[in-house]
C-alpha cells in the first residue's frame, strides 16, 4: 500500500518547502514518490524549481514525479453533470450565465476533488510514498472534515434516496428538477466520500503539523492537532520550521530573537510529546532546487525514515471497564490534551451517530458496533483524555464494575 504524508499548518510557516524535501529525501532513496499540491495558490513548482503540469503528473528528478492539482479539470472530469444542473437553476432564476457558473462552485468541492485525487493516485500501485502540501490549516482541516460532513450520517443518505424517489415522481410534472444524471454524479459523490472518510483513517496515511517558534503558529498548532484528535486521524510528526541558528556573530538583535524562540521551542516540546518533533534550522540560502532541498531533509530528519510510519498512538480508542459476563460498561476515549476547563463539551446521540462538538469543532461519527444497544452516560474530562461513557444493563439498571482497561478498538468514520 501506498505510504501518504500530508502536511498541514498555519500559512507562511514552510509547509511547501518541507513537504518539497521530504518528497526529495524519499525518491533520493529510490522510493518512487509523487509530491502534490492542493493550495489554490500553488508554489510547489517553485520550491522545486521546476515546471509542473496542473493535470498530470510530471517527471521532475529520478524517482520524484510533482502535480498541481487543478479542481477546474478534476470538476469537468468527475461532476460536469452536477455543475450543469446547479448552473441551469441560477440561470433560470435570473443570473446571468456567466455569474452562474461561477456559483456552481459549491463552497467545500475543490477539496473534496482535490482529497479524492489523492486518494485515486494512492490506489493507484504507482507509488511507495505520496506527500502532499496543502493550503493553510482552515482549508485543510475543511478538506479533511468534508468527507464525513458531507455523507451526513445515516439520515444524511436515507434523505437523499428519499429526494431522489421524490423527483423521480414529479419530474413529469416539473422541468426544473435534476435529471438521472446529476444524482447518479451525488451518489457516486457520496459513496467516493465514505471512501474516502475511511482512506483518511487507513494505516498508511497520516498528518504531520508545520509550525514555526512563535506564539500565533502555535496557537493554531494547538487548535489543530484537536481537530486531528476528534477526527481520529493519524499525526505521526509535528515540524518545526525556520528556527534562527544559534550564533555568537548574529549581534544582539538575533540574541534576542533567539532567545524567545527558545522559550516556544519548550512550550512546543511540552505541548505535543511523545509525539515526534523535527526541528529544521534556517538556512544560509534559499531553498529552491533538488539540491537545496535534500540538504534540508536531512538536516532535520538525519538517520530517520522520513517515510516511515514516525508515531502510531491512535487518538480514539475504547476502554472495557465490566467483569466478564456482566453488563458491559465502556469509554469511549478522545485524547484532546489542550481543552480549557471552562471549554464548551456537548455530546449528543442519535441512533448509531455520536456528533461531539467542542468549542467550535463538531464531529459525528458512527460508534462501533459494540455500543450500538448501550445507553450513553455522563462524559468526563481527566489527563488530557475525554471518556464518554456507554453502560448496558440486564435489568434496567446501571453496572458499576471495577475497571480493567480493554484492548484498544479503532472508530472509524460514519
Amino acid at each position: 500500500m501506498t505510504r501518504v504524508i500530508i502536511y498541514s499548518g498555519k500559512g507562511g510557516t514552510g509547509k511547501t518547502t518541507i513537504s518539497a524535501a521530504t518528497a526529495t529525501m524519499l525518491a533520493g532513496m529510490g522510493r518512487r514518490t509523487l509530491v502534490l499540491s492542493s493550495d489554490p495558490a500553488h508554489s510547489l513548482a517553485d520550491a522545486l524549481g521546476a515546471e509542473i503540469s496542473r493535470d498530470r503528473v510530471t517527471l521532475i528528478a529520478p524517482c520524484l514525479y510533482g502535480l498541481e492539482i487543478d479542481t477546474i479539470y478534476e470538476w469537468r472530469q468527475n461532476l460536469s453533470g452536477f455543475q450543469q444542473f446547479v448552473t441551469s437553476t441560477y440561470s433560470n432564476r435570473g443570473v446571468e450565465r456567466s455569474t452562474a457558473a461561477e456559483l456552481a462552485n459549491q463552497p467545500g468541492l475543490d477539496e473534496i476533488l482535490a482529497l479524492q485525487r489523492v486518494m485515486s493516485e494512492a490506489q493507484s500501485g504507482r507509488w511507495d510514498a505520496i506527500v502532499l502540501d496543502t493550503a493553510p490549516t482552515g482549508n485543510t482541516l475543511r478538506l479533511l472534515a468534508y468527507p464525513e460532513l458531507i455523507i451526513g450520517g445515516d439520515a444524511g443518505k436515507k434523505f437523499f434516496r428519499v429526494y431522489r424517489g421524490l423527483a423521480n415522481v414529479a419530474r413529469p410534472f416539473r422541468r426544473d428538477l435534476p435529471e438521472d444524471r446529476f444524482f447518479d454524479e451525488v451518489s457516486t459523490l457520496l459513496e467516493r466520500m465514505e471512501q474516502l472518510a475511511n482512506f483518511l483513517l487507513s494505516p498508511e496515511v497520516s498528518l504531520r503539523l508545520v509550525l514555526n517558534p512563535e506564539k500565533l503558529p502555535l496557537m493554531e498548532t494547538r487548535r489543530a492537532y484537536t481537530f486531528i484528535n476528534l477526527y481520529g486521524l493519524m499525526l505521526d510528526a509535528v515540524m518545526v520550521n525556520k528556527i534562527l541558528p544559534r550564533r555568537a556573530d548574529l549581534g544582539p538583535y538575533f540574541d534576542y530573537w533567539v532567545k524567545l524562540q527558545q522559550g516556544y521551542l519548550d512550550d512546543i516540546d511540552g505541548s505535543f510529546a511523545p509525539t515526534p518533533i523535527f526541528r529544521t534550522v534556517l538556512q544560509e540560502g534559499e531553498p529552491i532546487g533538488i539540491a537545496a532541498l535534500d540538504a534540508i531533509a536531512h538536516a532535520t530528519f538525519g538517520e530517520t525514515d522520513p517515510g516511515g510510519m514516525l508515531f502510531d498512538e491512535r487518538p480514539i480508542w475504547l476502554d472495557q471497564w465490566n467483569d466478564e459476563g456482566e453488563p458491559g460498561l465502556f469509554d469511549l476515549c478522545l485524547r484532546l490534551p489542550f481543552l480549557n476547563e471552562d471549554e464548551a463539551v456537548d455530546i449528543a446521540r442519535d441512533g448509531t451517530d455520536l456528533t461531539v462538538t467542542v468549542g467550535r469543532i463538531q464531529r459525528t461519527f458512527a460508534l462501533p458496533r459494540i455500543l450500538y444497544d448501550c445507553t450513553l452516560g455522563n462524559h468526563r474530562y481527566e489527563d488530557g483524555v475525554l471518556r464518554l461513557e456507554f453502560y448496558e444493563t440486564s435489568d434496567g439498571r446501571r453496572s458499576e464494575r471495577t475497571p480493567e482497561p480493554a484492548d484498544n478498538m479503532r472508530v472509524e468514520a460514519a
